[in-house]
């Protein structure tokens, strides 16, 4: 059982790495192709995922490691999940779709670095969308969370009335 702050946190962190992951694959447009800068930007961003999804997967690879079978999915977190996925394409998707001639008028109207003006942009947008999903999915776990602390003194008051 984890505190309030704890999921509050993880819901913020997951709504900012999602618009890390699409503005930052915009950003590095930016940087020259094929170069070791731009590799590097879409290594930290894998790294980034894949620490996240680690975390995020960690009681399941508890699980797993000690033999136990594996708890069902909860239907909210794959609803957010799917959200998550959906929000963060379809934006990955606009900004492909009018990357070419918005940095390329951006840059004509004086801008050094268009396609990172674009990233943020689209980042902070991805951000924003995900965030209320995963805010209600923190919400979710710690109603449930305090369902859970409840049950337990619930049960503790049962046993010690029992063994009086």
């Amino acid at each position: 059982m984890a505190s309030p702050t704890s999921h509050r946190v993880r819901a913020v962190a997951s709504a900012a790495l999602d618009g890390l992951v699409v503005g930052g694959a915009e950003a590095a447009l930016d940087l020259p192709a094929r170069s070791w800068a731009r590799a590097r930007v879409y290594l930290a961003i894998t790294a980034a995922v894949t620490v996240e999804t680690v975390l995020r997967e960690l009681p399941a690879l508890r699980r797993a490691v000690r033999g136990l079978p594996a708890l069902p999915d909860d239907p909210q977190d794959q609803a957010a999940r799917l959200h998550q996925a959906l929000v963060t394409t379809g934006w990955g998707l606009v900004v492909t779709v009018v990357d070419g001639p918005l940095a390329r008028t951006l840059r004509r109207d004086g801008h050094a670095h268009p396609h990172l003006l674009l990233g943020v942009v689209a980042g902070v947008a991805a951000a924003a969308s995900t965030a209320p999903v995963w805010w209600r999915l923190a919400t979710a776990r710690i109603a449930q969370d305090r369902a859970t602390a409840g049950l337990d003194d619930e049960l503790a008051e049962l046993l010690e009335q029992m063994s009086d």
